[in-house]
């Protein structure tokens, strides 16, 4: 009976299937649990297990703060064409005008204040009423102040940075390039903020970080591995009488956990930490911009915070090798 041959495609396809399935890499959650679970396997225990939970961003309505209805009347309106505001302000009361994003609305803002600048600096020139005069006067001082409650919505609930703050899980080791250019996008939106002018416009980088979210995966992988390397580092202490050293002692158990050591935590575990690190270190100049808390809304963007209980979980977890290596007389160099 002659054999049945597999088309040659079908072998083609097959091969190519062991090929991307040999490729694929371990997540991070992988690989932080094969280390942990090898740990508890030398020390022939059952494996600590907790849920790590998130902190999720709080949702647009919880973070939008809406800032008090300043108006000028129609007719004092139109006096400030002679100061080139009344365009402005017609704008802004289009229909177009009305929806616009909180990107748009901060440069407004700051066209506005500088327009209101300009109107009373020239004022000499415009003879403007002494009642139009006295209204900008004390509109200027009510936009001033409410700046920051602008920069606040601008980061917070603008639909580019709600995009750039929520995570969808562990962020990759292959995002070098895109980390970059949030970095610039971060520096440009910083010195908009923190020294507002018509030169600057937000608007320029709103495409940038809408469609590169990095931030928030970043804040979501600082914090989920400092969660896992704290438990580990819990499973190692609360386990370490199990792992005997010194003379005349059998040394097996040490020197397994030396090769988990070794192959997981040098190997794997550290490079991706890095990794994690060197994003922050690139981000970390411009990431002030989310240190700002206003009366009205508590609320701060937790990066900062969950890098340092990433670094105080590295220091923990360093610690306890050292120990034991010590007690055990191994030598580091």
């Amino acid at each position: 009976m002659p054999t049945t041959r597999k088309p040659l495609s079908s072998l083609f396809l097959s091969l190519i299937f062991v090929l991307i399935s040999g490729c694929k890499q371990a997540s991070p959650g992988d690989v932080f649990n094969d280390y942990h679970e090898r740990i508890a396997r030398v020390q022939d225990v059952s494996q600590l297990t907790r849920e790590f939970e998130a902190s999720p961003l709080p949702r647009k309505r919880e973070l939008f703060i809406s800032p008090p209805e300043i108006s000028i009347s129609l007719l004092d309106s139109y006096q400030l064409r002679q100061c080139g505001l009344f365009n402005l302000i017609a704008e802004r009361n289009s229909v177009l005008g009305k929806v616009a994003d909180e990107f748009r609305n901060f440069d407004y803002q700051v066209a506005l204040i500088e327009g209101l600048e300009s109107c009373l600096a020239t004022n000499n020139v415009t003879k403007l009423d002494d009642s139009v005069v006295q209204q900008l006067v004390e509109i200027k001082k009510k936009k001033d102040a409410q700046l920051k409650i602008h920069k606040w919505n601008l980061l917070y609930t603008s639909q580019a940075m709600q995009s750039q703050l929520r995570f969808k899980g562990w962020i990759n080791e292959d995002v070098d390039v895109r980390v970059g250019q949030i970095s610039d996008a971060l520096t440009f939106l910083n010195s908009a903020i923190l020294t507002p002018s018509t030169q600057t416009k937000t608007v320029d980088v709103q495409e940038v970080l809408e469609r590169n979210p990095i931030i928030g995966d970043l804040n979501y992988s600082l914090a989920n591995a400092a969660f896992q390397l704290a438990l580990i580092t819990t499973q190692l202490e609360q386990n370490d009488h199990k792992i005997t050293c010194g003379k005349q002692r059998d040394q097996t158990q040490f020197r397994y956990l030396n090769n988990v050591f070794e192959q997981q935590y040098i190997e794997k575990v550290q490079p991706y930490m890095a990794h994690l690190d060197s994003y922050y270190q690139t981000l970390s100049p411009s990431l002030t911009l989310f240190s700002q808390t206003l009366s009205s809304h508590q609320y701060h963007f937790p990066i900062r915070d969950n890098h340092q209980r990433f670094r105080l979980a590295i220091l923990d977890h360093v610690k306890y090798w050292q120990q034991l290596f010590q007690r055990c007389g191994r030598k580091l160099g």
